[in-house]
């Protein structure tokens, strides 16, 4: 394996690859939501063994959520994949998908798809990057906070209880701009 490639995504050419990328996690910790009186905290927490997997074959039309994307290739297999749509009213890129295939985590390759979202949204004047994750997402939530990501808010409604994601928590995160600790 070469160094990957980062590219704009051509859903032509890439819908069918990036609907088998594996966007999986696996983890045996997870973040519990505490409530406090006025607030709450998050305690990393040990749990059964956990594995989630996040379809994108269905955002990856016309009618899909983000606007600009960015694909990280090896050869020509994509290995990594971030997809963000900019809000002009609040000046916030919202970070829609951040994917890398499970062999190429560790090597760098979410931070360099991050880089190119980063350019992009300081390029349209974006003021910060922001995304939504589960509380049970450790290791996003670790490589987010690593990349200079902080926790900005919760929502504990946000998943159906009836649904598949009946016992998880939203939680976002935020990342100005401006800051030194802004993805490079």
């Amino acid at each position: 394996m070469g160094t990957p490639i980062i590219r704009p995504v051509e859903l032509a050419l890439d819908r069918a690859q990036l609907a088998r990328l594996d966007t999986s996690f696996s983890t045996t910790l997870i973040y519990r939501v505490v409530a406090q009186p006025l607030g709450f905290t998050l305690e990393e927490t040990r749990s059964a063994a956990l594995h989630k997997h996040f379809p994108l074959d269905d955002d990856l039309d016309a009618e899909r959520s983000w606007q600009h994307g960015f694909v990280a290739t090896d050869g020509a297999r994509i290995v990594g994949f971030v997809a963000l749509h900019l809000e002009q009213w609040n000046r916030r890129a919202v970070i829609w998908h951040l994917y890398v295939a499970p062999e190429q985590r560790g090597c760098g390759i979410g931070r360099a798809l991050l880089q190119q979202a980063t350019q992009l949204a300081r390029a349209e004047h974006m003021r910060c990057l922001w995304l939504e994750t589960s509380n049970l997402n450790h290791p996003g939530i670790q490589f987010y906070r690593r990349v200079g990501f902080s926790l900005c808010g919760l929502d504990t409604t946000l998943y159906d209880p009836q649904g598949p994601a009946a016992d998880e928590i939203a939680l976002y995160f935020a990342c100005p701009l401006a800051s030194k600790r802004a993805p490079a």
